[in-house]
Parts: structure tokens; sequence; C-alpha cells
């Protein structure tokens, strides 16, 4: 199944019965869905392939300080590969995240004595989603398991949207002639919505481990 943003659009255009984008624009129905997206990764954070080039770090001699791929969350354990591309293991101590991970700017503080001996580090832990065009790399997009989640919570949010602004409504209702909602019915419209989502997130929820590895 094709989770990227033009597949994610048409699943919340379908969802909100707005295929012509006339009361939702397609760039806000975009930035609603990038909304739920961040959302998600937050609560459901993806686990990070160790082995990805974005999680893998080529240990430089008096290089001690090494940038951590901004879509990286929360690094748990690192695995030490020795300069003869031996397996060692995970380091139980020699490492330390440093600045801010959550804004894109935390760099992997190593030890001396591990920079010295030389090798390959790779990071485990968990990150961030990300919702791209279909032209683009598809390396973080969202399970399948998660669509449901995420298209409930945007439609949530499109209706949110569509409460907190009365001529729109008004359009909206006219265009909608058939459905014949009121005020009140669209609240509890984003309640069933709200609902779904929880239902879906509570369903897929998953625990993380915690950080075991520190200098």
């Amino acid at each position: 199944m094709a989770n990227d943003l033009e597949s994610m659009r048409r699943r919340l255009r379908d969802a909100l019965y707005d295929v012509e984008d006339a009361t939702w624009s397609a760039g806000e129905k975009d930035d609603i869905l990038q909304m739920a997206v961040r959302r998600l990764s937050q609560r459901l954070p993806r686990p990070l392939d160790p082995t990805a080039a974005a999680q893998t770090i080529t240990l430089v001699a008096s290089t001690y300080f090494y940038a951590i791929d901004a879509g990286i969350t929360n690094v748990e354990r690192v695995f030490y590969i020795n300069s003869d591309s031996d397996r060692v293991g995970y380091m139980r101590s020699g490492w330390e995240v440093v600045d801010d991970i959550r804004a894109g700017t935390a760099q992997l503080q190593v030890a001396p004595r591990t920079v010295n001996a030389g090798g390959t580090l790779q990071i485990t832990g968990t990150g961030r989603y990300t919702l791209v065009t279909k032209s683009a790399a598809q390396t973080a997009a969202i399970p399948d398991d998660y669509i449901p989640a995420t298209i409930a919570w945007a439609r949530a949010e499109c209706y949110r949207r569509l409460l907190s602004d009365r001529a729109r409504f008004y359009q909206w209702q006219n265009a909608n002639q058939v459905q014949n909602i009121s005020i009140n019915e669209l609240v509890q419209m984003v309640g069933e919505a709200d609902s779904q989502a929880d239902d879906e997130w509570v369903a897929i929820k998953r625990w993380q481990k915690p950080v075991i590895g520190r200098i």
C-alpha cells in the first residue's frame, strides 16, 4: 500500500467527502496530514534500522562528536563494530547524546578510547515518520497499520477548523444539503473522529525500551 503524500491526501479527501478540495484546499489537507504524522511519531515513534546509512557512524581519528540524523528522536543503544569488521556488541558505556535531539541538532559524543580503536557504530532507537511526495525516497513512511489512526486524526482536525470558521461552515453546509448537518452535529463528528483515532492508537501502541548506554 502506498503511503506517500498524494495517496494519503486522496484517502483524506474520501473520508471528508471533499474530493474536489472545495472546503479544505489540497495545501491545507497536506499541512494537516503532516501534523497528523508528527503527532503519530510522538505517540508511536518509528523503530530505527541500525544498519541503515542514517544510523551508521564511521569513527574518525581525533573526532569525538558525530552528528545524529535529524530523523532520530531517541538513541537507546549503540552497537560497536571494530576496524576488522568484527561485530563486538552493544556498548555499555563510552557514548552519550549531547545537544537537542528533538530539534535535530544532537550529536553522539564518543569516548576517546573507542575513537582511537576505530570502527563503526550503529544506532538503535526510534525516530520520526515522514510524509513525502511519491517521487521522494520512502525511507520513513508510516506503516499500513497506522494509516487509519493518521486519517482519523486528520479528519478530526479538518472538522475542528471548520468549527472555528463559521463562514466556511455555512459554505460547507450548503454544499452538503443531503447531510443537513448542524453545528452540534459537527461537534459530535469531531468527537467521533477523535475517538476513532484514540482507538486506533491504543490498538497499535508499543513500549519503548529505556536508554542503557552512557559515558
